[in-house]
């Protein structure tokens, strides 16, 4: 299923979409004068640019794709580049639908210092493409419940870890509490 290519695996797993699809259920807070919110609103701008970043990258696919690298750090970094060279090796792409669901949803951040942690759900719809012939290798509509870290390096916040925590086929579990 394209759950495992393409959302997640139990590594820490790859998100990937067409990036003009990708969204979250928070209301905007970019405009608030809270700290604190303007704090939460900057780290999920962060986690979603990340998922935007390894959209694009797994699209092409290119594991030094800039946008990619500089929204990865540490672990993430090197995971979903292995992502990224097993497409390249494999001659596949990640490509998703015209009428995509795809869908961040953040429920719950953690900050401490220079690092956030953020449970997340995700919908997911993407297909696995031969590059070569278009053919779709794997598809399906799935959700995952992961656990993600953003580590903040020079000022900005990276993405540093993704535990998957559960896997739904549908919109299910996460997406329907």
């Amino acid at each position: 299923a394209v759950l495992a290519a393409a959302c997640s695996d139990d590594d820490g797993g790859a998100v990937a979409s067409d990036s003009s699809t990708t969204s979250t259920s928070r209301a905007s807070t970019t405009t608030t004068t809270d700290p604190a919110e303007a704090l939460e609103a900057e780290i999920v701008d962060a986690y979603e640019a990340s998922s935007r970043a390894f959209i694009d990258a797994a699209a092409v696919p290119d594991p030094d794709f800039p946008a990619f690298v500089a929204t990865h750090v540490g672990p993430m970094l090197e995971q979903r580049r292995s992502v990224l060279r097993g497409l390249q090796a494999d001659g596949r792409i990640i490509r998703y639908p015209a009428s995509s669901q795809y869908r961040i949803d953040v429920d719950d951040i953690e900050i401490d210092g220079d690092v956030a942690r953020l449970d997340v759900c995700v919908i997911d719809d993407g297909e696995t493409v031969d590059a070569a012939t278009g053919e779709v290798v794997a598809g399906g509509l799935g959700t995952v419940q992961a656990r993600a870290a953003m580590q903040r390096v020079d000022g900005a916040w990276r993405l540093a870890e993704r535990r998957q925590e559960a896997e739904w086929e549908g919109i299910a579990g996460c997406a329907t509490e």
